[in-house]
């Protein structure tokens, strides 16, 4: 059971996750997305947006990494087990924060700043 959980479930997600990245770019390359609303607001936009689009990519590449370097790579270069899951947890509870603080931010934009609500669909509230 653990190696399906750990060994061959990430790689199953992971092929899902091409496979449907790929399928939704042949099929439905415009279907879902939100309506820009930058003309509406911008000061917290250009703060919020890179700090959650920054912070979810160092989280995807945490994960990449720890799913797909194996231990003994580190054990070549000198790291230890405890360093790699010290650096494993500070950097992607950093990662994890910038993340959560940027969608907070884009959420509040999108929730209280009158022009950017009255411009926002049911279809932006759903993604």
């Amino acid at each position: 059971m653990r190696t399906l959980l750990w060994g061959v479930l990430p790689y199953v997600m992971f092929a899902l996750l091409v496979s449907g990245t790929v399928w939704r770019w042949r099929y439905d390359q415009f279907g879902w997305t939100t309506r820009s609303s930058e003309i509406y607001e911008s000061k917290i936009l250009k703060i919020a947006s890179p700090m959650f689009h920054y912070g979810i990519l160092f989280v995807l590449a945490g994960h990449l990494l720890g799913l797909f370097v194996p231990a003994a790579w580190t054990d070549a270069i000198g790291v230890d087990e405890h360093v790699y899951q010290l650096f494993s947890l500070y950097g992607g509870t950093v990662a994890g924060a910038v993340a959560v603080a940027g969608i907070a931010m884009l959420l509040y934009r999108r929730r209280f700043r009158a022009p950017v609500f009255r411009a926002t669909t049911a279809n932006d509230k759903l993604m």
